[in-house]
């Protein structure tokens, strides 16, 4: 049985006029949500994690990085929050 979520389109009010969701207010998700994202969506994200981080989504900041740097970045902070997980580590 696939998962619920609630309509993206009508947002689960309203549904009686929704087609997206046939009137139902809610969407199975029958595929891995990750194929759901779009490349866009995925670069929002990212640029949200850095701003999280300190580096604006501005010129100068995020924006002007190389892709290298932000992908190393990512995988730095994945990595950091996996071991504060491990060991217990509390964020302030």
């Amino acid at each position: 049985m696939p998962v619920e979520i609630r309509c993206v389109v009508c947002g689960g009010e309203n549904f009686s006029t929704c087609d997206s969701c046939g009137k139902t207010g809610m969407m199975p998700v029958e595929d891995c949500p990750e194929k759901l994202i779009t490349p866009d969506i995925w670069e929002a994200i990212e640029l949200a994690n850095l701003w999280e981080k300190g580096i604006p989504p501005v010129a100068g900041g995020a924006l002007d990085q190389a892709q290298s740097f932000v992908s190393a970045a990512r995988f730095i902070f994945a990595e950091q929050n996996w071991w504060k997980a491990k060991l217990g580590i509390l964020e302030n």
